[in-house]
Parts: structure tokens; sequence; C-alpha cells
């Protein structure tokens, strides 16, 4: 898994990242730590999953818990993802049918 910042705009508070690999209950800790470098200072976020080739619960729970705190505070949240077809599999075994729908984000094909 790698994450990567691609866009840090400090001045107008929008950060983009771009995430690829797997991502696994072994590195939501990486992206926590990493998010929280600058998520506090940003109102404006964009989340990447394009390339990823594995997506779990936990994770799943870590994406929710962002979408979350930017409800909460009021700020914007934008994934843009395609899943495979083994990650839409698995979040439709655990109830989940459309990730984009349960996190109430706006995705791009």
């Amino acid at each position: 898994m790698e994450i990567k910042l691609k866009i840090n705009d400090v001045k107008n508070h929008r950060c983009e990242y771009d995430i690829t690999g797997e991502i696994s209950v072994q590195n939501v800790s990486t992206i926590m730590e990493e998010f929280a470098k600058t998520l506090p200072d940003c109102t404006d976020l964009t989340i990447n999953l394009r390339k990823t080739d594995g997506f779990d619960t936990a994770a799943f729970q870590m994406f929710y818990s962002v979408k979350n705190s930017f409800v909460r505070d009021k700020k914007q949240l934008k994934v843009t993802c395609d899943l495979s077809d083994d990650t839409a599999a698995l979040l439709a075994h655990c109830g989940i049918n459309n990730l984009a729908e349960v996190l109430s984000i706006a995705t791009a094909a």
C-alpha cells in the first residue's frame, strides 16, 4: 500500500491523496497517521482509491470515520473509486452494496 499526498493547498485548505495497493487492517494506522498531518487544517479533501487492489472492513470503518468527522465539521469530502469485483463482493457480503451510498460521498468514474 502506498499513500501519496498529491495536493496540499494550505492557502485554500485543500488536500488530495492517492492511495494504491491493498488497504487493510495492517495499514489503516499508517493511513491515519498520514491523514493526521494534513486533515486538521483541510476543509476540502479528495481521496483517490482508483488504484487500490483490495479493501477490507477495517478500511471501510476508517473511511466511514473520516466521512463522519467531515460531515460533523461541515467539511467537503470526495472519494473516487473503481472497486474490484472481489472488493465489491466483500462489501456486498457485509451488507454494503454501494460504497459511495453508504459513505454518502460523490464518486467519479
